[in-house]
């Protein structure tokens, strides 16, 4: 990784990265850990903010495409939602469990790193590994996040990726 001496090493438990439906719902699943979210684009919603058109739609009725301690309003509307009904709701979900506070838009994971254990770990950016272990005995997964002006390390023991 990128050497950059006046950054610190921010230590995280866990790592989720992206902000759609999965990152969303696991941030809300683990808050009691206080998760940071890193979602490369400069809003929540994953696919149905930025890959889709005004006149997509879901394709399924809004009961069968909805958290299960978050009803959908007007639930038994027999329309299919569009894409902007989809965002507005996920993000009231967002609102109502307070994940937003965990969620750094605008920062991209350029650059991931297992590190196991600390008795095994390489230098993180061309720095000694003195973050400690987050979980000690667990393993380490190091992260470069680029924001809009600096890259920032963390470390975390538990990373989420979303698959597409």
């Amino acid at each position: 990784m990128a050497t950059h001496d006046k950054h610190p090493n921010f230590v995280s438990k866990i790592a989720i990265i992206g902000a759609g439906v999965s990152g969303i719902a696991a941030t809300k699943q683990l808050s009691h850990h206080n998760p940071i979210v890193f979602e490369a684009s400069d809003s929540i919603g994953g696919v149905w903010r930025h890959c889709s058109y005004n006149s997509t739609k879901l394709q399924s009725h809004r009961r069968d495409y909805e958290f299960s301690d978050f009803p959908w309003p007007q639930r038994n509307n027999s329309e299919f939602p569009t894409h902007l009904e989809i965002l507005d709701y996920l993000y009231s979900y967002a609102r109502h469990f307070d994940v937003l506070k965990n969620i750094r838009i605008n920062s991209k994971v350029v650059e991931i790193r297992y590190v196991g254990d600390q008795e095994h770990a390489s230098n993180f950016g061309g720095q000694p590994n003195d973050h400690g272990t987050p979980l000690p005995g667990y393993p380490v997964w190091e992260l470069a996040v680029t924001n809009q002006s600096d890259t920032v390390q963390y470390s975390s023991s538990i990373l989420m990726i979303k698959i597409r």
